[in-house]
């Protein structure tokens, strides 16, 4: 078994980041089925902005459009901040070469533009 790149979600906008928060990443519903996320499972988040990587885990946000970094991530994720979410998953070797990831584009409103697999 290898681990692969399941799911990228790309330039999404962070709408807030909340401290009192008890950890995680809120993402809006479309975004959670379109990149195959399910809640609760952890991610990977890349700030562009800023250049930090944690690891969190998905929840579902309160509204759409709504991207919120929570609890300790507070502290490297800002509002207006442009992050990628990235999932992992284990895949059998022998499928590995014919895997392809699910690449997932959003506007400045954190809205799917498409969701397409991912080539390089």
């Amino acid at each position: 078994m290898i681990n692969l790149l399941k799911s990228k979600i790309q330039e999404l906008v962070v709408s807030e980041s909340s401290l009192d928060y008890p950890g995680s990443i809120s993402l809006p519903i479309e975004l959670i089925r379109m990149a195959n996320l399910t809640e609760f499972e952890q991610v990977f988040v890349n700030n562009k902005t800023s250049g930090a990587r944690i690891s969190t885990y998905v929840v579902l946000s309160k509204q759409n459009g709504f991207v919120s970094l929570n609890g300790a991530a507070s502290h490297h994720f800002k509002k207006g901040d442009i992050i990628h979410v990235l999932s992992y998953r284990m895949v059998d070797e022998a499928e590995a070469p014919r895997f392809r990831p699910t690449l997932v584009r959003a506007n400045d409103k954190n809205e799917v533009i498409e969701a397409i697999p991912y080539f390089i």
